[in-house]
Order: C-alpha cells, then sequence, then structure tokens
C-alpha cells in the first residue's frame, strides 16, 4: 500500500493556503466596499449641496435686485412688488391651467365611455377626448 503522508500534507497545505487567500480576498473586498461606499457618499453630498448652493444664490440675487431697485425708486415696497410680479404672474398662470386639467369634465373617463358605447352622466357620448 501507498503512504499517504504526504498527500496528506499536500491537502493540509492547499487547505491552509486556500484559507489564507479566502481571508485576503475578503480583506480586499471590504477595502473595496468601504472605498466604494465612501465614494459613493461624497458624491452624493456634492450633489445634494448643488442644489442648495444655486437656490441660496438665486434668493441672494432676488435680494440685491430688490436692493439695486429700491436705492434707484427710493421706495423699498415698490422695489420689491416689481421683482415679485414676474413670480407672482407665472404663479396664477400655473394655478389657472392647474384648475382647468383638474376641473371635473377632464375626470371622467370619456375614452372608455367611447370604446364601451356608454353615455357620459350629461346625457349624450362626447364625439373627441
Amino acid at each position: 500500500m501507498r503512504d499517504t503522508a504526504p498527500l496528506q500534507a499536500l491537502l493540509v497545505a492547499a487547505l491552509r493556503d486556500s484559507a489564507d487567500h479566502v481571508s485576503r480576498m475578503l480583506t480586499l473586498a471590504r477595502l473595496e466596499t468601504d472605498a466604494n461606499l465612501r465614494a459613493w457618499l461624497r458624491l452624493a453630498a456634492i450633489l445634494g449641496t448643488i442644489p442648495i448652493l444655486a437656490i441660496v444664490t438665486f434668493f441672494l440675487g432676488l435680494d440685491a435686485l430688490v436692493k439695486i431697485i429700491a436705492a434707484l425708486t427710493g421706495a423699498p415696497l415698490v422695489a420689491a412688488l416689481i421683482v415679485a410680479l414676474p413670480f407672482i404672474a407665472v404663479t396664477l398662470v400655473l394655478v389657472v391651467l392647474g384648475a382647468r386639467r383638474l376641473a371635473l369634465s377632464n375626470l371622467e373617463p370619456w375614452r372608455t365611455w367611447q370604446r364601451t358605447g356608454r353615455p357620459s352622466a350629461r346625457g349624450g357620448a362626447r364625439s373627441t377626448p
């Protein structure tokens, strides 16, 4: 019979080396994951800061514009109204468009009624959606 001691020694050495290799691979994976996570968090922090700085810059610019117009006209209230007027106009336009979009007549299922031939609640089927 053959002596299996050298084979067992080789298997034990291979097992020990493979365990060491797996341990080092897991350590490397942990380090890589930590580095990648830090990079993603840094990117998220930068991308989260950019809109905040843009908004602050916008409002500081509006404040400066109000102060410039107030210095030219001598009336801060008039200056504030001049600067706010375009925003008020856009707000009113958006409110009107939103109210039209949310009107009850726009929420009725016209396409379903056209496909099924079912008349609307007002008494007749509408020909166009």
